[in-house]
């Protein structure tokens, strides 16, 4: 019994050591550096889903803990109101936009078309079938305040699909912001 009570003080004591001489909670210190990102959708047929899906594209290439991608909406007004009043999209632009905005990065993705639509082929050829166009058009541009780093890049694809073998429109952006946000980190691309 003796040694039973020696035990459990023993115990008591070394609890008490952990939590009054180790620390109580750990703190690493990063810069977070915020990231404003954008669409502007002119065709009305991105959703909340591919939206979602573009979003994490971009938290790919800018991902916690060093960048947070800002909710707050400034950034997307700010953008919007801009380019609606007739700002040109460039670096200067870019710049002066994402210094409002307090965004140490500001993607924006302009879509102007996001069409599929399925085409019989009798007027295309003999053989009867089905197959798919596809239209995307979009603006993408990436501005990183830190070297004063701007990309751009103009998708425009129109293509013709056997019906069950289709790249959707949203697909084809997704992967070019991809090589985009990526090319500007200096990182790999993915799918290249």
């Amino acid at each position: 019994m003796k040694n039973l009570l020696r035990f459990f003080s023993c115990l008591v004591v070394l609890l008490g050591m952990c939590f009054t001489v180790l620390p109580q909670d750990a703190h690493a210190e990063f810069p977070e550096h915020p990231v404003g990102f954008v669409v502007m959708d002119q065709d009305g047929d991105v959703d909340g889903a591919i939206y979602k899906e573009w979003r994490s594209v971009v938290k790919w290439a800018y991902h916690f803990p060093y960048y947070k991608i800002t909710d707050d909406g400034t950034a997307q007004k700010l953008v919007t109101d801009a380019v609606r009043g007739g700002a040109k999209v460039e670096q200067a632009t870019m710049a002066a936009l994402a210094e409002k905005a307090k965004v140490d990065v500001l993607v924006l993705v302009r879509v102007y078309e996001l069409d599929e639509e399925m085409v019989s082929s009798w007027a295309l050829a003999d053989d009867h079938d089905t197959y798919v166009r596809v239209r995307a058009s979009a603006d993408m541009f990436v501005y990183k305040k830190d070297g004063e780093k701007f990309l751009k890049k103009k998708l425009r694809e129109r293509h013709l699909y056997d019906m069950g073998n289709v790249t959707h429109p949203e697909e084809t952006i997704k992967w070019e912001l991809s090589k985009l946000v990526n090319t500007m980190e200096g990182r790999p691309i993915i799918g290249a």
